[in-house]
């Protein structure tokens, strides 16, 4: 009797479909195709890729996947819908070969390296969407991750956009299987999509803001310095506070009263507007004083003895994970939500 194909039979089929196709247009020539296999040649140089098809390859799948992965003489190569940045890196570390069906390929092989844009598959473009879009997608995508056993109500989500911009946003999160079926957020995978779509816009400022100021009442410390007071493993604990603002107008003034700093290695604080408003309106109130030695400011007018409220946590490791290397080595210990470590 024929063994009955299943879901995961035809994810193979199809990637190895789309892989023979992304070569090709890679001017890498097929010698014969297998089940879960391609023999290739390039340059003269003949070689068998073994397929691994995945839909959403993030970090913690890539490496479950290499860890199940046989050992073997073949290059093995990832075919997935999409491949976040920090997936690609962990590929990248253990010598694998990836095509991401948005139209992005990498194969390394003894003696062949080729690291190109291809033509974007349509079952990609077809079926697959960026799951965390806008605004509300980055908001609900955050509350998610600090609030892990809640799940979200489009009617009452209180995040401030209308209940069929967070149903859609909820969709497309779900649709890409970061979220369960309990409306419960799939970690760590959501954290690291996230984390691609964190992109704060920074400011160096020249002197460092008072945090006993009124106007800074809103103000939030994230990135190293806050970290560090969380008990993260940082190398240096004299970083200039990364602060958070709730918007833009906080960020002209700023710079208009303490100075904008040609670099950050002059700079003695940085400033950036929340990519989600829950930072800067829903962080830790507790004033932590021993973050005033944590970031020991060059800039001599800061006044002593004070301290900024932390960020919350999930911000704080959003912000660490922006560091390709030490940041992430960091976040491997990371322990959501309550804490960063």
């Amino acid at each position: 009797m024929a063994r009955k194909r299943t879901r995961a039979d035809d994810m193979l089929g199809l990637a190895v479909e789309d892989l023979a196709t992304a070569l090709a247009d890679a001017g890498v020539g097929i010698v014969r195709a297998g089940k879960r296999s391609l023999t290739v040649r390039f340059d003269n140089t003949e070689f068998e890729i073994d397929v691994v098809p995945a839909a959403y390859a993030t970090a913690p799948r890539v490496d479950a996947l290499i860890d199940s992965a046989p050992e073997g003489g073949r290059v093995p190569l990832l075919v997935a819908d999409r491949i976040t940045v920090d997936a690609r890196d962990r590929l990248s570390d253990w010598g694998w070969s990836w095509f991401d069906r948005r139209g992005h390929l990498r194969l390394r092989s003894p003696g062949v390296l080729i690291d190109t844009d291809v033509t974007a598959s349509a079952r990609s473009t077809a079926t697959h969407d960026e799951p965390i879009r806008g605004r509300a997608g980055l908001s609900i995508a955050y509350r998610l991750l600090t609030h892990p056993t809640e799940a979200i109500s489009p009617t009452r989500s209180g995040l401030g956009f209308a209940p069929s911009t967070v149903s859609e946003a909820l969709d497309r999160i779900r649709t890409a299987g970061l979220v369960d079926s309990e409306g419960l957020p799939v970690i760590p995978e959501l954290f690291w999509v996230l984390a691609e779509r964190w992109n704060p816009e920074r400011t160096w400022l020249a002197s460092a803001p008072d945090p006993t100021d009124p106007a800074a009442s809103e103000w939030c410390v994230s990135g190293t310095a806050a970290a560090a007071a969380l008990g993260a493993p940082v190398v240096s604990t004299t970083s200039v506070p990364d602060l958070y603002v709730p918007g833009p107008v906080a960020v002209t003034i700023a710079a208009r009263r303490f100075g904008v700093a040609r670099d950050a290695t002059v700079a003695a604080a940085s400033i950036a507007v929340a990519p989600v408003a829950e930072v800067t309106e829903v962080i830790e109130v507790t004033e932590v004083t021993e973050v005033t030695e944590v970031i020991e400011v060059i800039d001599d007018r800061r006044p002593a003895g004070a301290g900024w409220p932390l960020a919350h946590p999930v911000a704080v490791a959003l912000d660490l994970a922006q560091d390709r290397s030490r940041g992430r080595e960091i976040l491997d210990d990371w322990s959501p939500p309550e804490r960063v470590w």
